[in-house]
């Protein structure tokens, strides 16, 4: 009896098509990737030699652009001392702006600060050239009118004691003039000195008083340190006939016991120029319009928390500068 072996069965075959899929497309990304790098090297050797031709360019304009600014400076140079060491002075200035061009010409991306340079070099020279020019035509009319002045003074010289006699006879004219001049401005700044005293306006019946505010709302005096709220102070403006009618004003100080005039910038206190120049600060402006005849006036010092010490308070009266005004109040 026969005896059969079973033989085994055959392996299934593998798709390898995946696989060589992700193959190709890992090296079709490479080949892009080294053709981008490529297509990005030859743009950038492209523009540095643009840039390169553009540096080149740069050098040779700006190399004529000097030489020819050199030579217009020159062209201006002739036998007047003054002028050819201008000229010299001038040449030195452009060499020093050459060689910052050439410093900046030695690298590429220097090119848009060169072009400055270069423009501010053009600048330069045209001033230079300008400022020749002007001084050449200086000299020319200068030497004119030295040969003019030639030609006069041999004509003075022809008449020359008849000159002497009119230059005196102007000089004891000129003379005269200036002494009437002179006694006219004394007599003017006099008077204008008199006219600023006599309209000062004075003050007369000045009267301080310390107050409280009671809760009826109505100021009472009082004399306690302590219980004074505010200073108030009234007094007469006198008719003044030379004072221009108008808005006037007095400025008011008053002094503490300390010798310190009270004063807070935020309640309109400031300094005011005596009419001897000196700085004084004053309390307060007591503004009121001048209509020429005599008028009352009141002013009040009055500031939230203001504290008052024991002693003697000044208070001064100003006008344009000028006291005209004062009197005293006793706090206890």
């Amino acid at each position: 009896m026969a005896t059969y072996q079973n033989s085994p069965a055959p392996r299934p075959q593998k798709n390898r098509t995946p696989l060589l899929a992700g193959i190709i497309a890992v090296l079709l990304i490479a080949v892009a990737v080294l053709g981008v790098s490529f297509m990005n090297r030859g743009t950038e050797n492209a523009q540095l030699s643009t840039e390169l031709v553009e540096m080149e360019q740069f050098k040779a304009q700006a190399e004529k652009q000097y030489y020819e600014s050199l030579a217009e400076l020159e062209e201006m140079r002739g036998s007047n001392d003054e002028l050819n060491a201008l000229i010299d002075q001038q040449k030195e200035e452009l060499r020093l702006q050459n060689e910052k061009i050439t410093s900046l010409t030695r690298d590429s991306r220097n090119l848009g600060a060169a072009r400055k340079e270069l423009a501010d070099l053009r600048t330069k020279a045209s001033g230079y050239l300008a400022e020749l020019e002007e001084l050449r035509e200086r000299n020319a009319q200068l030497t004119e009118d030295r040969d003019r002045l030639a030609n006069e003074r041999d004509l003075l010289n022809n008449d020359l004691q008849v000159s002497q006699q009119t230059n005196e006879q102007l000089n004891s004219e000129r003379a005269v003039l200036v002494s009437e001049r002179e006694k006219l401005a004394n007599q003017n700044s006099a008077l204008s000195r008199k006219v600023d005293v006599a309209s000062v306006i004075k003050t007369n019946n000045v009267t301080v008083e310390g107050q409280k505010q009671r809760n009826s709302g109505r100021w009472v005096g009082r004399n306690n340190a302590k219980n004074v709220e505010r200073i108030y102070v009234c007094f007469n403006s006198l008719d003044n006939a030379v004072a221009e009618p108008g808005e006037e004003t007095f400025q008011m100080r008053i002094i503490d016991p300390t010798g310190s005039t009270m004063s807070i910038e935020a309640e309109g206190s400031g300094v005011l120029t005596t009419s001897d120049g000196e700085q004084v600060p004053y309390t307060k402006n007591v503004p009121f319009s001048f209509e020429g005849d005599a008028a009352n006036h009141c002013a009040e010092w009055n500031v939230p928390g203001q504290e008052y010490a024991e002693g003697i308070y000044t208070i001064e009266l100003y006008n344009k500068g000028n006291l005209v005004g004062n009197t005293q109040l006793e706090l206890k």
